[in-house]
């Protein structure tokens, strides 16, 4: 597990090295600055972290080691799964789950779902969060029934409707694969011959996604989805009750993957969005990337539970690091200054789970004492 560990931080350390940053200077002066993230008292709860295929779930391993958090690592891959989970005796399981590999995330939503509903498990973030995770089919679907604003998409699974907005949409129209970060599987086609061609492949022996396992060939349905010329993209997160926010500045056509950022400081209206949104859905580890279109409104382009943070702040505003917080009470937003991202926002995520068994604990106690005092008083009856 050293030798991991040790070669994700060479490749964090790398990828950080790449990212353009619109106030270099003040990035790296913060560096070194003491995490601000805390726990009061030490944790009594001993936590479950689920291994990935692509070691992803190292960054948890450094946030409980960071928070002196009790943890052990479980494989869940083997037929013995289920006894893995009910042996381990942990109180709750952190969980990255694997995307690049369509049978890796299959055996992810498959097995976490049981953990879930039938083993009664609690896993952070919640499986409806991971379950939106890179995939643009169920982003869609979720978005169009929640009425959230979002980039107009066609999911088909007829070849013969597809060919039918293929010759009928507006140019440039863009395709995506169900799977793929970083904008890989996503293509801008300005030509309707083009577009038709590609319509076809998908619809015969189907393609693969850019950097994806050669096995794995989407074919069969297809997703299109509006371009919108000369938009603002927005990174927008939430863990806990920490909101950070941040410009995917464009390298070319794309935003996504460019390894540009804007450190501008979120509108207001923007902030509204996301808790709203959010809070809504019970959401408390989600990222949602948004576009500002040039007449000032906001439409959802992708949301996932899980994303690339290589470095400690996700936000910067003035040159100081730091989270915004919301006060239910007078309604208003208050930025607080520190390092608040710190293992990919594992330790957020680490604290939030604590703090939701904390809270569980606590009403579970409640609910103790008052059927306690109730059988009391039936006796002195």
């Amino acid at each position: 597990m050293g030798e991991f560990k040790n070669r994700f931080m060479k490749e964090k350390q790398m990828k950080i090295s790449k990212i353009q940053a619109t106030i270099p200077l003040q990035l790296d002066s913060h560096r070194d600055i003491k995490s601000t993230d805390k726990i009061r008292n030490k944790p009594k709860y001993l936590l479950g972290i689920i291994e990935e295929f692509d070691n992803n779930h190292l960054p948890y391993i450094s946030a409980c080691e960071d928070l002196e958090v009790h943890y052990k690592t479980l494989d869940i891959s083997g037929s013995d799964w289920i006894q893995v989970i009910q042996n381990s005796g942990c109180d709750a399981f952190l969980v990255w789950p694997s995307f690049k590999v369509s049978i890796h995330k299959r055996m992810f939503d498959e097995r976490l779902k049981i953990i879930v509903d039938e083993m009664h498990k609690t896993i952070y973030p919640t499986y409806d969060e991971v379950w939106l995770n890179e995939s643009k089919l169920r982003m869609s679907y979720w978005l169009e029934s929640h009425n959230i604003p979002h980039t107009k998409t066609w999911v088909l699974y007829s070849h013969e409707q597809a060919l039918k907005i293929a010759k009928e949409a507006d140019l440039p129209l863009v395709v995506k694969h169900d799977m793929g970060s970083r904008s890989a599987g996503v293509e801008i086609l300005h030509n309707r011959r083009e577009l038709m061609q590609y319509v076809n492949k998908r619809f015969g022996k189907g393609l693969v996604c850019k950097g994806a396992d050669s096995r794995d060939s989407e074919w069969g349905y297809i997703v299109f989805q509006e371009f919108l010329p000369e938009v603002a993209e927005w990174r927008m997160i939430r863990i806990g009750d920490s909101y950070f926010g941040h410009q995917k500045l464009a390298d070319g056509i794309f935003h996504s993957g460019s390894g540009k950022v804007g450190w501008y400081n979120p509108p207001i209206e923007l902030l509204d969005f996301i808790r709203e949104l959010t809070d809504d859905a019970g959401y408390t580890a989600i990222n949602v990337d948004i576009f500002e279109t040039p007449n000032g409104h906001f439409v959802v382009n992708e949301i996932q539970s899980h994303f690339a943070a290589y470095i400690e702040s996700q936000m910067y505003i003035d040159g100081k690091p730091g989270r915004y917080l919301y006060d239910y009470t007078t309604h208003k937003w208050q930025f607080e200054e520190g390092i608040f991202c710190r293992n990919s926002c594992c330790n957020l995520r680490v604290m939030e789970l604590i703090n939701q068994l904390d809270r569980t604990a606590s009403n579970s106690l409640h609910h103790h004492d008052i059927r306690k005092l109730t059988r009391k008083n039936i006796v002195n009856l």
